[in-house]
């Protein structure tokens, strides 16, 4: 259910409407407040019109985001290659074990013969 959630960024009051805990949502609002207060409190010179910070603050966040989806997405192709070389040793394992329970009544049965010959 949507809810409207009063949060205030760089000095400025908003109400969001979300579906997300309200909890959630302010802490949405604090990281981008902070974000921005940073790049204002960077520009020493003069004091950035709220729109541009709101600019650099987004264009930062961007950054972010799409830096961490780019390893996210690497990390994930890399889980995916160990996973299936583990999976390939793990049949080529199953399948030597399998190879050798057919080798070994094979093998006892023809020492079984032969000590029956033995024993004749």
């Amino acid at each position: 259910m949507k809810t409207l959630i009063e949060v205030k960024i760089f000095g400025e009051t908003f109400t969001v409407t979300s579906e997300d805990e309200s909890k959630y949502v302010q802490e949405l609002a604090t990281f981008v407040d902070q974000r921005m207060r940073r790049f204002d409190q960077q520009t020493k010179t003069s004091p950035l019109a709220p729109l541009r910070v709101a600019i650099m603050a987004a264009l930062s966040i961007a950054d972010e985001y799409l830096k961490a989806r780019k390893q996210n997405t690497e990390d994930t192709e890399k889980l995916e290659r160990i996973t299936a070389k583990l999976l390939s040793r793990l049949e080529q394992s199953q399948q030597l074990d399998r190879d050798k329970k057919l080798e070994m009544p094979d093998a006892a049965t023809s020492r079984f013969s032969q000590l029956r010959v033995t024993q004749e």
